[in-house]
């Protein structure tokens, strides 16, 4: 099959006039944060969703469009992927989503179904809805690969394909990668926009350039510590006894482990010193560490980690964005055979692990948008090129949507009110 160019997405007619719309927006404020070039500077949090990951690259692409730009990223599972792409594809102020469109428009999705090929059948009539195929598949293959690896597919040809971008790009380690993460910017400076009404701001903590702080957290699930694990710097230790000698397509490996759908992913759990010390200050008190630490789906733990920037108390000197995805939801319904059970599992997991934290913190509701992702199934790892078309244009559209409508001396003036500095 032949390769997906960047400008299949970028010079249809309908993106170009969503581009410019978001062009005419450079002149609008979202943040404090600006370097000489004239970008500005936010952070960005991106949920879930398998292959619908997609529209987060249209998503970025309008938000860099519009001239912004991204400090720290956090992602579960496909906003992982797409995470981990736009720290490692380039500096801070370079765009960046023109390269991710090239990357993830061409994932080799179907191989990534890299069981046997009696578990892409029963996969593929599941997701079709026909069930004596799915009966007929399940009685004769994919019994033993649940069984004895925990899924149907190894996941070792996504993890080989991000390995391959990443050491392409000279980040194929976490050193590499956080040392690009924190090359200087130009420039970068703090320009506080006034608040509206007339209202004084208090006095806030001094901005140094040199201080600045670039961050990955990538959400995980591990078993044997029954822990929302967060990768790299948080929680890497318990896993790496040298973190900076670890290739991040592990980090995006670990967090996209659906289950039953691909193996999770495993890794030995060094004895050294640092490494027990760094378990028993989780609360592991037994006398041995496991010897293996097994990783699933953040989803199952927190699929939209928007709380991972948050600051109480204060008024940011930027935002931090969210991109959700427009994943369906299982209409509620008897749960009498292995497809609705599977179904209904898979959107539970992933259905409301975070809701709780915006309803504690309202005025983050003014921070996200939703992606209308239309019908495109969340597992269909056959999409056509006019799909991955049509979910990159929806993320676009989306972001322009989301920029007219954010007003960021408002949200200054609401976290102000909420700080109950005002």
């Amino acid at each position: 099959m032949s390769q997906l160019q960047p400008e299949y997405f970028t010079e249809d007619n309908e993106v170009k006039s969503l581009v410019r719309q978001l062009q005419q927006l450079r002149s609008q404020r979202v943040s404090d944060i600006v370097d000489d070039s004239g970008h500005q500077y936010v952070d960005l949090v991106m949920e879930g969703g398998g292959v619908l990951g997609l529209s987060l690259v249209g998503y970025t692409y309008g938000l860099e469009a519009a001239g912004l730009r991204f400090r720290s990223v956090a992602g579960t599972s496909a906003g992982a992927i797409n995470a981990l792409l736009v720290q490692a594809l380039g500096k801070p102020s370079d765009a960046k989503s023109e390269k991710m469109i090239a990357a993830v428009a061409n994932m080799p999705m179907a191989s990534f179904q890299d069981g046997s090929k009696m578990s892409r059948m029963a996969t593929e009539a599941w997701l079709a809805g026909k069930n004596w195929l799915w009966k007929y598949s399940i009685s004769l293959a994919i019994l033993r690969p649940l069984l004895k690896h925990l899924g149907l597919n190894p996941g070792t040809t996504f993890h080989r394909w991000l390995k391959d971008i990443l050491a392409d790009n000279q980040t194929d380690s976490w050193q590499a990668l956080k040392q690009q993460m924190n090359t200087p910017i130009a420039g970068l400076h703090f320009d506080p926009v006034p608040l509206p009404g007339n209202i004084t701001a208090p006095e806030t903590s001094p901005f140094d350039s040199n201080n600045w702080r670039v961050e990955l957290k990538v959400v995980t699930a591990e078993l044997s510590s029954t822990s929302k694990i967060v990768l790299p710097e948080r929680d890497g230790g318990l896993f790496y006894d040298d973190l900076n000698r670890a290739n991040p397509a592990d980090f995006a490996r670990a967090s996209m482990s659906v289950p039953l759908f691909f193996y999770p992913f495993k890794l030995a759990v060094p004895t050294t010193e640092s490494v027990t010390a760094a378990w028993q200050h989780l609360g592991y008190q037994k006398r041995t560490l496991p010897e293996t630490a097994v990783f699933v789906d953040g989803g199952l733990i927190s699929n939209f980690p928007i709380n991972l920037f948050h600051t109480s108390n204060s008024v940011p000197k930027m935002p931090t964005f969210g991109a959700k995805l427009g994943i369906e939801e299982y209409v509620a319904g008897d749960i009498d055979s292995i497809k609705p059970y599977l179904g209904s599992l898979i959107g539970a997991m992933r259905h409301d692990a975070d809701e709780e934290f915006i309803r504690k913190n309202p005025d983050y509701r003014k921070l996200v948008k939703s992606i209308d992702t239309g019908d495109h199934h969340w597992l269909d790892f056959s999409l056509s090129k006019e799909a991955k078309f049509d979910l990159f244009k929806r993320g676009l559209a989306a972001s322009l949507a989301f920029l007219s409508e954010f007003d960021w001396p408002e949200y200054k003036k609401t976290r102000l009110t909420l700080a109950g500095l005002k």
